[in-house]
């Protein structure tokens, strides 16, 4: 674990002792109120006690809101440090010959993830649709399911070199520093997705779909 998420540990005990801190406050405050000092609750006591409540719930929601609900931007070099692999396919053929270097396979009509199989140094590899896409040589390179920056020199190099059959992984990784620390997120990866080049559209073999 990164030493930069222990500012986001440091900062949930703050929160939690804050916490801890007010529910006691305000119990004291009411008892002196009404067992000491044998007076009644008053508006002052109830806008403290407001004012109080309003803090607990702002920094509570604060460190939950970067802890677990802030969305990653892959573009943000700041945050975020990319890694790319290549990987040259490794051709299939179907029992009537047809070449093909991804399969895919449907699964079901009414569901919207298909499931992609292809082949690398002879080792069969499966990736949910939701975590890659085909990218068809004969198109303009486009990943619209992810926006990432892609570098686009050294796919060329990439296509020339293994003649558009390759399969790019794309890498995220959080960066050390203080604002991923603060949402315990440092030196942690973000996401990983995988773009399965081919010549042509020729080279995708199908399974039918399953009722």
């Amino acid at each position: 674990m990164s030493s930069w998420n222990f500012v986001g540990i440091i900062a949930w005990i703050i929160v939690i002792a804050l916490l801890i801190f007010v529910v006691f406050n305000i119990r004291n405050r009411h008892l002196k109120i009404l067992v000491v000092q044998k007076d009644g609750i008053t508006w002052k006591t109830i806008l403290v006690d407001l004012l109080e409540i309003i803090v607990v719930i702002f920094a509570v929601s604060a460190m939950l809101y970067v802890t677990l609900f802030s969305r990653v931007d892959l573009k943000d070099k700041n945050d975020i440090a990319m890694t790319y692999k290549y990987e040259p396919m490794i051709v299939q053929t179907t029992n009537d010959g047809q070449g093909y270097y991804v399969k895919i396979d449907k699964k079901d009509r009414h569901s919207d993830n298909d499931v992609y199989q292809y082949w690398v140094n002879n080792s069969t590899y499966t990736v949910s649709s939701h975590n890659a896409t085909i990218s068809d040589a004969t198109l303009p390179f486009n990943v619209s399911g992810m926006r990432m920056n892609w570098p686009m020199d050294k796919i060329k190099k990439m296509d020339s070199k293994y003649q558009y059959a390759y399969v790019i992984t794309a890498q995220a990784k959080y960066k050390n520093n203080f604002v991923n620390g603060l949402g315990l997120k440092a030196g942690r990866f973000a996401v990983e997705y995988r773009v399965l080049r081919v010549p042509a559209r020729s080279f995708i073999d199908v399974e039918a779909q399953k009722e």
